[in-house]
């Protein structure tokens, strides 16, 4: 990511990879991921349940990098 990435989904199309995403507000929770690998921080969560939270799932558009490394799934059910 680089300093001017909002979050995930910003990054990943800057460098011309299409991840799922609608509404980048953390509303419609069509970038729900799960954390394999590192942490991330969510600015925003308005979609995700607690149990969600707990099982490591977070929303791409609303996500920075806490570590150098962050692996997410996006098939994860």
């Amino acid at each position: 990511m680089g300093a001017d990435d909002n979050n995930v989904v910003d990054a990943a199309h800057r460098h011309g990879i299409e991840l799922p995403f609608s509404c980048k507000g953390g509303m419609c929770c069509t970038c729900r991921c799960k954390i394999r690998e590192g942490e991330v921080e969510m600015a925003a969560n308005y979609s995700l349940e607690p149990w969600e939270l707990e099982a490591g799932y977070v929303l791409a558009c609303q996500s920075r990098p806490l570590t150098e490394k962050v692996v997410l799934d996006f098939d994860a059910v």
